[in-house]
């Protein structure tokens, strides 16, 4: 993504998003919009000003824009009512999505379960789709990876499996026994290994392969090389 960007302020956040999105002389499908401040009503009855609500735009990466396009004429395909909005997910440990983060597309609306699945197996070749629909017109290995996730599912699982890792961690810096999960989707290893990264006295690892590959944690001086156990970080 560029790092150039426009803020602006206005009564509104509807009014701010526009006034930002002409001053970056950006449409609003080219562009996230960010809101810095929702601002405050003016108190009624009183001669006091409200504040006044602050937003940001960026103009978003071509890949990501196509494949929202494509996103939304396969759920045109599908007949199912949504809207997709590109947006930056919150971290795993339920802090604020960083600055500079991966960006998604959201897709928000009613009865959506046909496109998560069991445990997310829609969901994930619903990404593979897109994905795979950009690289004929950006081929080449460094196309971005564009994330898809359907009524924050995603977001949810990636909280979800952070707090269960850290509670096995706690079990094994307890009994000093190895704990192996269930096979895991790679966000949700990522999510592992990025939550007990800094953990003391465990270490992650990822084995296996395919849609066997899995999370072992081990208490820190019993961990292996990878050379050893085909283990790693992934």
């Amino acid at each position: 993504m560029t790092d150039s960007s426009f803020e602006a302020e206005g009564t509104s956040v509807e009014e701010a998003s526009q006034r930002a999105l002409a001053g970056a002389g950006l449409a609003e499908d080219q562009a996230l919009v960010e809101v810095l401040s929702p601002g405050r009503a003016a108190v009624p009855g009183e001669r006091i000003t409200g504040g006044l609500a602050r937003v940001r735009v960026r103009a978003l990466p071509r890949d990501v824009v196509e494949a929202r396009q494509h996103l939304r004429r396969l759920l045109r395909l599908m007949e199912v009512d949504a809207e997709v909005t590109v947006t930056r997910p919150a971290q795993p440990d339920g802090s604020a999505a960083a600055e500079d983060g991966p960006l998604a597309l959201l897709v928000d609306g009613p009865d959506l379960g046909v496109l998560i699945g069991w445990r997310g197996e829609s969901l994930r070749a619903l990404q593979t789709v897109v994905n795979l629909m950009l690289k004929p017109e950006a081929p080449g290995s460094g196309t971005p990876r564009v994330i898809v996730d359907v009524a924050h599912y995603r977001e949810r699982r990636e909280r979800t499996v952070t707090q269960m890792a850290l509670r096995l961690a706690a079990d094994v810096q307890r009994s000093g026994r190895t704990v192996m999960l269930d096979p895991m989707p790679p966000y949700e290893r990522r999510a592992v290994h990025m939550a007990l990264a800094l953990e003391p006295g465990v270490t992650s690892e990822s084995t296996g392969v395919d849609e066997g590959r899995r999370v072992v944690i081990r208490p820190a001086e019993r961990a292996l090389a990878p050379d050893q156990s085909g283990a790693d970080r992934n």
